[in-house]
């Protein structure tokens, strides 16, 4: 982000456009661990809930917990990872759909449970844009600038 913002000030659009593209392919090739979310976490048990793991309106980081701590236990893992409890700091990723937990989230707290096989689901983009992209957007959008060059109707005769 620091390096973006850095562009910004002496480079110009383009180099700008280039480096949101080239991290954009190094951000898809990071461990889960290095593009989740941090986040602390309370409520696991007033979200909790017997038949359905969770609670309407659950927010997605303690859902994503509430799974973990799910599925850690029913894949008899939990002499290798630690069930998530209130207070603790937490990672989480978004999925896509559909994958083998049938859920669009997961938490963890510092080792990503690869055992549950969704590591292929991780949604990258979504990650991309919410981590790095929205937050960048804002800056560029106050300078008029956009993120990715767009073509235009003329290149598609080009």
């Amino acid at each position: 982000m620091i390096d973006a913002v850095k562009i910004m000030m002496i480079g110009n659009e383009e180099q700008v456009q280039k480096f949101i593209a080239d991290f954009k392919e190094e951000f898809r090739r990071l461990p889960a661990e290095e593009i989740s979310f941090p986040r602390g976490i309370n409520g696991l048990a007033t979200y909790s809930d017997s038949v359905t793991l969770y609670k309407k309106g659950t927010p997605i980081h303690v859902r994503g917990a509430i799974l973990f701590n799910h599925y850690i236990r029913k894949n008899n893992l939990t002499n290798k990872y630690a069930t998530i409890s209130n207070g603790e700091k937490i990672k989480f990723v978004y999925l896509k759909k559909p994958n083998p937990l049938q859920e669009n989230i997961i938490s963890f707290i510092q080792d990503f449970p690869r055992e549950l096989r969704v590591e292929p689901y991780i949604d990258y983009d979504l990650q991309f844009e919410k981590s790095f992209l929205e937050p960048l957007k804002t800056i560029l959008d106050c300078i008029g600038w956009k993120s990715e060059k767009r073509g235009s109707l003329e290149d598609f005769f080009l």
